[in-house]
């Protein structure tokens, strides 16, 4: 029977891991555009579902998942808290059981508020970062995104 890791083995393991740096890094810019938003109400989950939301012209609760990679039943509860504060509607379609999303006029006002203080936290986080270094970290992103077995599992 193996031994118990060492520390540093361990610790090897937390340095290299991509998960445990992309979370750790998630997190922290999770909170930072979260506190950027806070006037508005929104959390930065909520500030992404309304964007997507807004960006199709027909968006299903299908079409929203597949577009924001969240899985449906997260979406879901994100979608009721949204509707419970008009800001956005959910209609059955005729045919199938299919639901359609849409941004209500509220919604509309809500996300125009929001998108000032989401691009106050993008130059924000470009200019300390630098451009050249902003735009090969969101590549770098979309290639991880985009590795083959990362993809199946969506």
């Amino acid at each position: 029977m193996k031994n118990s890791p060492s520390p540093s083995e361990l610790k090897k393991i937390g340095l290299s891991c991509l998960n445990v740096s992309l979370r750790r890094t998630a997190r922290l810019v999770t909170s930072y555009y979260d506190s950027i938003l806070r006037p508005s109400g929104l959390r930065i989950t909520q500030f992404s579902i309304l964007v997507g939301i807004g960006y199709e012209d027909e968006c299903s609760i299908t079409d929203l998942s597949r577009l924001t990679d969240i899985d449906r039943t997260t979406l879901q509860r994100s979608l009721e808290i949204l509707k419970r504060d008009g800001l956005i509607r959910i209609e059955k379609k005729e045919a199938g059981n299919i639901r359609n999303l849409s941004l209500t006029k509220k919604g509309g006002s809500k996300l125009a508020e929001a998108i000032l203080l989401w691009e106050e936290a993008q130059n924000e986080i470009t200019k300390l970062l630098g451009k050249p270094k902003f735009q090969e970290t969101l590549k770098i992103l979309s290639e991880v995104r985009k590795i083959p077995v990362l993809e199946a599992q969506n």
